[in-house]
């Protein structure tokens, strides 16, 4: 089956190319067998005692006995990662968690990309592990660790705009509240090279912008920023006052892509759905691989009834992000199947909450499963209709 995601970038397997493949006996070896496998599992049990008691060289030894049968063992071959990061290895503890992200493929999670980021990190491959770290936040926007480490490495990486912008977005999520004071410090750090950069550019304007909020988080250890103002706002309800806001730090500065997704959340809802989709499409000019964002904004379009352009905002953003995989495909897979509810295709409609519901998505399989059932339904009295239509004639 050829497959549906570039496992990982070339940009890192050069980096790794130091390190043999055959470092693993049997790596190229064949698929193991049902009953291999299973005896591979039972090993693993052991292992995994060794490795939560921190015996990492006896736990390498039996995790590489298993892989040696069995390599495409995900738990085995990440238990190898965890060990070699452990002992400081980290060459080799990346080159074990790039082949889970290839043997995981489109069952992928954040945390496998984060693993291979820390792992290149650790080495002062700092482009290398911002590419990783940027793949991780498209499967989980809002984990507080992924951003704070995204935002590091594009800092490390010289990408001082897109730093704040991520660390901005720390801020501006609830559950990382831990993750706010050390965000603040390193904002100050971000927001001070971006202004010195885009002042060699010569956009004086932005540059500008960029050292006001230099000094603004330089001063603000525990204190409270715009950010905290909007969030205010949105806990109030006061929709108005918080686009207010937002529309004021726009006029600063029009690429900021947290502003504009918040403000497309305040408009969607204040009930400026039209509004709302605008200020999403400017968002994802800026980034267009997070799905869950494309998702919402299709979602908006079908609250405004216009189903004809959610259908095909779907179409395009599933053709345009298929090789990402289910896990990232399953928000467009379910804004998906809401704009073919809404156009009557309830059969195809099916199909598509289906699909979501078979990728395992946290947040989206459970409810694609009741969508199913709500099809069935609609599909049924469609049939019941159809009958008395005959019955009748």
């Amino acid at each position: 089956m050829a497959p549906t995601r570039q496992k990982t970038s070339m940009a890192v397997r050069a980096a790794l190319l130091s390190l043999s493949l055959l470092l693993i006996p049997g790596l190229a070896a064949a698929q193991c067998l049902p009953g291999q496998m299973q005896e591979a599992n039972l090993a693993y049990q052991s292992a995994a005692q060794f490795l939560s008691q921190q015996q990492w060289d006896q736990a390498i030894a039996r995790l590489q006995s298993i892989v040696s049968v069995c390599p495409e063992h995900v738990d085995a071959t990440r238990g190898l990662g965890t060990a070699f990061f452990a002992k400081k290895d980290f060459a080799t503890a990346a080159e074990h968690y790039a082949t889970v992200i290839d043997l995981r493929s489109d069952e992928v999670e954040a945390g496998d990309f984060a693993n291979l980021a820390k792992s290149l990190a650790q080495q002062k491959l700092y482009k290398e592990a911002r590419a990783e770290f940027m793949k991780a936040e498209v499967l989980a926007p809002d984990d507080c660790g992924v951003l704070f480490n995204l935002g590091v490495m594009h800092y490390a990486s010289g990408f001082y705009t897109q730093s704040v912008d991520v660390l901005e977005h720390v801020l501006n999520v609830d559950a990382c509240e831990r993750a706010k004071a050390p965000a603040l410090k390193q904002l100050s750090k971000s927001a001070t090279k971006a202004a010195e950069q885009q002042r060699r550019a010569g956009n004086n304007t932005k540059a500008t912008y960029y050292t006001d909020l230099a000094s603004q988080y330089g001063g603000q250890a525990g204190g409270s920023t715009t950010y905290d103002m909007v969030k205010q706002k949105m806990r109030a309800q006061d929709y108005a006052g918080a686009i207010d806001l937002l529309e004021q730090m726009l006029a600063q500065n029009p690429d900021q892509p947290n502003a504009l997704l918040t403000l497309a959340r305040a408009r969607d809802a204040a009930g400026q759905e039209a509004a709302s989709v605008g200020s999403y499409r400017k968002y994802l000019a800026l980034k267009p691989d997070n799905t869950a964002e494309i998702g919402a904004m299709i979602q908006v379009m079908v609250e405004a009834g216009q189903c004809a352009d959610a259908k095909a905002a779907a179409t395009q953003a599933h053709a345009d992000h298929a090789a990402m995989g289910r896990q990232a495909l399953a928000p467009i897979l379910y804004s998906w199947g809401l704009a073919l509810e809404c156009t009557g295709e309830f059969d195809t409609a099916k199909a598509k909450f289906g699909q979501c519901a078979a990728s395992g998505h946290q947040k989206y399989a459970s409810s694609a499963r009741q969508q199913v059932g709500r099809m069935d339904d609609f599909l049924a009295m469609e049939e019941a209709e159809r009958k008395k239509a005959r019955q009748g004639g």
